[in-house]
């Protein structure tokens, strides 16, 4: 069985993400991946699906360098009973992808990166990128779009049906 490390990216600032309403689990950073989701931080919803696999071997979360000692305070009993290794995050989300790469083990066969903020990924979709992954150089999952998609002007008034 091959072997995978997992890169959870948490450490953008959440910019476009408007949290109305929307509760943040205890104080800390208004950011998406941080958000209470029917009881859990959106972060460890998608740990999870990671974390109870055998093959994922490492996790390794990517966050914002001045949310760290926050992060591991509030989260102490996740990051231990999932064992996940935390990064600091850098400028882009290319560079906090980088500083994880740099932490993977060495007898980790393939890396897979997620968006920590996005945690509805299920155990059957990554089994099958993971499968994936080892007949292909690079695998990225797609979604067939079922809904009507429209695209609007800058009125944000309709314009055509795509």
């Amino acid at each position: 069985m091959a072997s995978f490390a997992v890169i959870l990216a948490a450490a953008g600032k959440s910019s476009r993400f408007q949290s109305k309403g929307a509760a943040v689990l205890g104080s800390g950073p208004q950011k998406k991946p941080f958000m209470d989701l029917k009881g859990r931080a959106v972060w460890v919803r998608s740990a999870e699906i990671f974390s109870n696999r055998e093959d994922v071997k490492q996790l390794i979360i990517s966050v914002a360098a001045e949310d760290i000692e926050w992060f591991k305070q509030k989260f102490r009993p996740n990051l231990a009973f999932m064992e996940i290794e935390i990064v600091a995050g850098g400028a882009e989300r290319a560079d906090s992808v980088q500083n994880a790469l740099a932490r993977v083990k060495t007898d980790i066969d393939y890396v897979a990166i997620h968006d920590a903020a996005r945690p509805l990924i299920t155990d059957k979709w990554v089994g099958e990128i993971f499968s994936a992954a080892e007949k292909h150089d690079a695998v990225i999952p797609a979604v067939r779009v079922s809904s009507t998609l429209k695209r609007a002007g800058k009125d944000l008034k309709i314009q055509e049906t795509v």
